[in-house]
């Protein structure tokens, strides 16, 4: 039991609530509410995002989650269940996009704060003072001195270093109308080098962050017109902008949807950073797949021409090739400290392509297999491991599919079956 953040969109008529765990079936009044997931029967309530859930019964079956089982191991009883990768379920839908960390700010601490440095300061003086060697004497307080007079001279840069960020970062958030020009070019001027490629290119970065955060214009119109003034490389610039863009884009995609306020804030935000297509061409190429399938989500239910026979009256929804049909099996047992373990993978029963009417769902392939709608309980889709899980009512195993674009089909799956409770 515990609290959660929960996550929903539309599509059509119907409401989804997803999660990393999977889409889920559930029925009841606002606020509350009974539902059936993968690991048995659960009641949730509450409002405005925050949610209370407990489960009420477990499966004693156990299957693969992304984040419930970040070893790959589940265990029931006194077995232990591994899930391995066989490579029958096709890769998550944004598997290959590239998180860009942002570019590390080199801080070399300085040789005044060598700890020999001072060690060996100690010992000359000690011994100078135990032999009263005058010379020796001298050169000790010559070398403490010295010491001491570049260890202040680097505490008072970096102070200033760092005044000099949050100041002119909290002014330019609050009011950038109000930041007077001099405040960088003074501490360029002035500061020595490594002082400069520390805190100018720490400062650049968040007064960045700040400008593309911001609702209005006057913010990045006022960095604009800093960014002549703050001297970093053209390739801090770039890894810096590709950070921000690459932060973005995963927080939004972090529920594998993405809705058209967030491609709008994406697409806003590649215009604010000033980046030609060729530089965010990975990212665009996302976000025209993920705008592609929630079209396909969100578009009402139509008629589509089938492939298979179908009985008369019937109405053929959606086809989708290249499904997998998949298996859940058992590779290997093994003993290893009085612990029993099985190697649980994925493999394929049946490829081809998947019908969705009215009435059934059909997988054709060097084969066939068809499921009724009406005995599907509850659909569940691992956005993960990219497969989805049907629980019949008239079966004791799941079924498994997988398919390049699995929440479509969920999503079909979905608004079909309520709108056959509804007819």
């Amino acid at each position: 039991m515990g609290f959660f953040i929960r996550k929903a969109f539309k599509a059509g008529p119907l409401r989804f609530n997803l999660s990393k765990g999977g889409i889920g079936l559930s029925a009841g009044i606002t606020g509350a509410r009974i539902g059936l997931n993968r690991r048995g029967m659960y009641v949730y309530g509450g409002r405005h995002g925050l949610y209370y859930r407990e489960q009420l019964t477990t499966r004693s079956k156990g299957f693969r989650s992304g984040p419930a089982h970040t070893d790959g191991i589940n265990r029931t009883g006194n077995t232990e269940n591994i899930f391995v990768d066989t490579g029958s379920t096709y890769p998550a839908l944004y598997s290959g996009l590239k998180n860009y960390p942002f570019p590390d700010l080199k801080d070399n601490p300085h040789w005044s704060r060598n700890i020999f440095l001072w060690l060996l300061m100690v010992v000359v003086s000690f011994f100078a003072i135990f032999e009263l060697y005058l010379p020796l004497i001298g050169i000790s307080a010559a070398g403490t001195s010295i010491l001491i007079f570049a260890l202040l001279r680097d505490q008072n840069w970096r102070k200033k270093g760092q005044n000099l960020v949050v100041n002119v970062s909290k002014t330019f958030e609050d009011s950038p109308d109000n930041l007077k020009p001099g405040l960088v070019s003074d501490f360029i001027k002035t500061a020595p080098n490594v002082y400069k490629e520390l805190f100018i290119s720490d400062l650049y970065s968040v007064l960045l962050q700040i400008a593309v955060e911001q609702p209005d214009d006057a913010h990045i119109n006022k960095f604009n017109q800093l960014e002549s003034e703050i001297p970093v490389s053209e390739e801090f610039i770039n890894q810096t902008k590709r950070a921000i863009l690459s932060h973005y884009l995963d927080a939004v995609l972090e529920d594998h949807l993405l809705s058209e306020d967030e491609e709008l804030q994406i697409r806003w935000l590649i215009h604010r950073l000033k980046l030609p297509e060729n530089f965010a061409e990975e990212e665009l190429r996302y976000l025209e797949l993920a705008s592609s399938i929630r079209n396909e989500m969100e578009k009402p239910l139509l008629s589509h021409p089938s492939t298979i026979p179908l009985v008369r009256g019937e109405i053929c929804y959606a086809e989708f090739k290249s499904t997998r049909l998949l298996e859940e099996r058992v590779l290997r047992r093994f003993q290893r400290n009085r612990v029993q373990y099985r190697k649980i993978g994925y493999e394929i029963q049946l490829e081809g392509t998947l019908t969705i009417t009215d009435r059934r769902m059909v997988i054709t392939g060097r084969g066939s297999r068809e499921y009724r709608l009406n005995r599907i309980a509850d659909v569940i889709t691992d956005l993960e491991a990219n497969v989805i899980e049907l629980i019949l009512t008239n079966r004791k195993n799941p079924v498994f599919l997988t398919h390049p674009a699995s929440m479509v089909i969920s999503s079909s799956l979905e608004k079909v079956i309520q709108n056959n409770r509804l007819s």
